[in-house]
């Protein structure tokens, strides 16, 4: 049976779940309601580029990719020194790290969120800690650290904003061929042929509320990529039918299945 989902972020990125939605026999669209800009002033962001450089952190947490492309841009050609350690919220952060700034990471939590960090995260006493991250990002990081013997330095990196926007993204990624790319403006005439919509962050669920007027078709179902996401439906009053396991396109293939095709995963269960 052929299904359609609406995945909710940049299309840019969204290609690792459109070709795993694609192995279970559903089509794709990707709308981006939600853009990472950079601020109006980058001083503060190239001061503490400069202050990493020169070894004056301990530790540098990095809570997103967009944080990653940021510092990539600010960074430039200079490095990273080897003493600084590196805590990332989960898998596709790691990736990005290794993949734009040449670091392995040295602490990835197995519940990839602020509050799976803050489960096993233990930064010595006296450590100086870099936090950039985006002006809509949820506080449960900052406020449980300032709770600890260390030192916080938080910067914001980028701002989200409504898209399509004015300001200059961070992302300038090509959107890849097979993508299916939808215009905000034309999700409510969508909706209608939709079996899934998987929704990627908090301010994406508020925007998505705004632009359809905070329903949806009874027949259609929803996956969350993490807790807060399906916190942030509940609150405009839209239903959370699954939340991914993990927040990586593996892991929302494996919601989706379980919701369309749940004799498929209980038989495959037995199977193990």
């Amino acid at each position: 049976m052929a299904y359609h989902a609406l995945i909710l972020r940049n299309p840019a990125r969204a290609e690792a779940t459109v070709r795993q939605f694609e192995q279970l026999g559903i089509t794709s669209w990707c709308a981006q309601l939600v853009t990472a800009i950079w601020p109006e002033d980058r001083q503060e962001l190239e001061t503490m580029a400069q202050r990493l450089v020169d070894g004056g952190y301990s530790w540098l947490a990095i809570t997103s990719v967009s944080t990653v492309q940021v510092l990539e841009q600010v960074l430039g050609s200079r490095t990273l020194p080897s003493s600084l350690r590196i805590a990332s919220v989960g898998e596709k952060t790691s990736q990005a790290i290794a993949a734009k700034l040449g670091r392995s990471v040295d602490f990835q939590p197995q519940v990839q969120s602020a509050a799976g960090m803050l489960d096993l995260w233990r930064p010595e006493p006296g450590s100086v800690i870099c936090y950039p991250h985006g002006d809509l990002a949820s506080s449960t990081l900052s406020d449980a650290l300032a709770d600890k013997p260390v030192t916080v330095d938080e910067v914001i990196a980028y701002q989200s904003v409504d898209a399509p926007a004015a300001g200059t993204p961070v992302d300038a990624a090509r959107v890849p061929e097979a993508v299916n790319v939808l215009h905000p403006g034309n999700i409510g005439g969508k909706l209608g042929q939709m079996d899934l919509i998987v929704f990627s962050a908090p301010s994406i669920v508020r925007r998505f509320a705004q632009l359809a007027g905070g329903r949806i078709p009874q027949k259609v179902r929803t996956i969350a990529i993490g807790a807060p996401t399906a916190k942030a439906l509940k609150a405009v009053g839209l239903p959370v039918d699954a939340i991914a396991s993990e927040p990586t396109p593996q892991g929302l293939a494996r919601a989706a299945k379980e919701l369309l095709q749940p004799g498929s995963v209980a038989a495959a269960e037995e199977t193990k």
